[in-house]
């Protein structure tokens, strides 16, 4: 499904179910207004608790820019996979778990169900920022089999998932597994 602007998407993600997974593609120039525009569906409007997987930027930096574009990140727990892998240094918050590297997919999926598990109950979701970076550390097959589990445990958690990937960068044949795991593909 081909989204022409953000007020497009907005509607179509406000009346999807409760429970669901999107898989979103998006163009590099409109990554960030996109994310932004997700996230204050999920966080300000349906104020839902949630888990952003930040992978391309360190948490200081996302949760600033989140911020800046109106996002109320009081309700995100942020999983930070690059600030130690790009030599950072993490910076001590409630609301941040950082990770050795996103090369350790199994430490991730761990550290996922714990966070997931240290929120509150009821309506949550999980936001992974972005597929498309995975693809830098592993190949697309492992991050294939990782997007399926993930998908798999977020059906059984209940949660609300949206997996964000940069269009020109993903594999067509790859976007085609990920179709299969999710509710719904969105171009935008």
């Amino acid at each position: 499904m081909v989204m022409k602007n953000l007020k497009e998407l907005a509607d179509y993600l406000r009346q999807m179910p409760k429970e669901f997974v999107v898989l979103i593609t998006v163009k590099a120039d409109d990554y960030s207004k996109v994310n932004a525009e997700i996230l204050r569906i999920l966080a300000n409007e349906d104020k839902m608790p949630g888990l952003y997987v930040t992978i391309n930027k360190p948490y200081t930096t996302m949760k600033r820019s989140l911020e800046a574009d109106g996002v109320l990140t009081d309700n995100l727990f942020f999983l930070d996979c690059i600030t130690k892998t790009a030599g950072g240094r993490p910076e001590e918050a409630k609301d941040v778990m950082y990770l050795d590297s996103p090369q350790n997919l199994t430490g991730l999926g761990l550290a996922v169900g714990e966070a997931i598990s240290d929120m509150p109950s009821g309506e949550k979701f999980l936001f992974m920022d972005s597929l498309t970076t995975l693809l830098l550390y592993h190949n697309a097959g492992t991050v294939a089999k990782f997007s399926h589990f993930l998908t798999g445990k977020m059906r059984v958690w209940g949660l609300r998932g949206v997996l964000m990937s940069i269009e020109k960068e993903t594999d067509p044949e790859f976007t085609n597994q990920l179709s299969q795991f999710c509710d719904a593909v969105v171009k935008t």
